[in-house]
């Protein structure tokens, strides 16, 4: 063999051994598609380094990205749906923490809105689900035509209904549903599909016509399903600020870092000491409170945190408790160490 052919050989050999590292790189960047972002739920810290993003086009030929296999299943349903005659575009999907921040930004600006009115219809920043990639909005074409206005979207249930009917099949769920803002947060949005890269999972959400938030809640053995895990601590806390301050705070945020597996339980020395039950779950969180007046920052901040005079906020409290699971109420509480909740 010459020098020319080894050298090729050589070559192929790197390109090969490249191109198995990329792929193997991709498959094992894993993450949680059924992580939870609302309101009271922020983005996990780790998630932007790690989605895995494709960029395309919407309705208007503007640049957007979507998770890669949430991209690839809506290509699926929209070919599906042509099938029913009807035709869907996508309008805007992931959004990053620090886009949004420059909406939030931008619309607080506005002097016919005020506060109350961004906080209405604008996520904060961190706790928007279009963040994760998984959450798509889409608009309809009919006649040619694009058909994006939200109350004519609304209005036009048949095409809707048909598009419902469909999203399971391709791991999609409508995220959320009519009279069920108490819950989401949201009002009704038809337009708003989440992709949970589950089948069956998305199937028995859209047939018992339930929201996500829902469906984490009607998981009682949450060890080992971090989101489930995730969204009782989220219920505990949201009852416990209601139940505790009342009307003394306009607002709260709260972050679970960190939940822990039962192996990390067993090595951790913090958690050592503590008895867990079957169900029984560690983590950390931490929280920020808004004071409805200023004569409360001290009492709320002896209690939940520091107090931030440049932005109004209680904040950087963070704690560690354990969710546990009550036998004979058949429902999680949480009990605490070092912290004051």
């Amino acid at each position: 063999m010459n020098k020319k052919g080894l050298l090729l050989i050589i070559v192929l050999f790197v390109t090969l051994l490249f191109i198995a590292g990329c792929e193997t790189l991709s498959l094992n960047t894993k993450y949680d598609y059924l992580v939870l972002v609302n309101k009271y739920s922020k983005l996990p810290n780790d998630w932007e380094p790690n989605v895995r993003l494709v960029t395309t086009k919407n309705a208007w030929k503007e640049d957007i990205q979507v998770e890669e296999k949430a991209y690839e299943k809506y290509k699926e349903l929209k070919e599906a749906l042509k099938e029913e005659g009807v035709t869907i575009e996508l309008d805007s999907a992931y959004r990053s923490v620090e886009e949004q921040q420059n909406l939030w930004d931008e619309w607080s600006k506005d002097p016919e809105k005020g506060i109350e009115y961004v906080k209405k219809y604008v996520a904060v920043p961190g706790y928007s689900e279009h963040h994760t990639g998984l959450a798509i909005d889409i608009c309809l074409k009919k006649d040619g035509k694009l058909v994006y206005d939200n109350d004519d979207m609304i209005a036009d249930r048949e095409t809707f209904a048909k598009i419902h009917k469909k999203l399971a099949d391709y791991g999609f769920i409508l995220r959320y549903l009519e009279g069920r803002d108490e819950i989401t947060g949201y009002a009704y949005e038809p337009w708003h599909l989440r992709y949970i890269d589950n089948v069956e999972i998305a199937k028995e959400i859209m047939k018992k016509d339930i929201t996500f938030e829902e469906y984490l809640d009607s998981i009682k053995d949450v060890k080992g399903t971090e989101s489930a895990a995730k969204y009782q601590i989220m219920k505990y806390m949201k009852s416990y600020l209601e139940e505790s301050y009342g009307d003394k705070i306009t607002d709260s945020r709260y972050n679970v870092t960190k939940v822990y597996t039962v192996e990390e339980e067993k090595k951790d020395p913090t958690l050592k000491n503590i008895k867990f039950g079957e169900k029984d779950i560690a983590f950390t969180i931490e929280y920020d409170l808004k004071p409805a007046k200023e004569e409360l920052v001290n009492d709320i901040a002896a209690t939940a945190g520091v107090y931030d005079s440049d932005t109004g906020w209680i904040k950087n409290y963070s704690g560690v408790g354990v969710l546990r699971y009550d036998k004979k109420k058949k429902n999680y509480y949480i009990d605490n160490f070092g912290t004051s909740f």
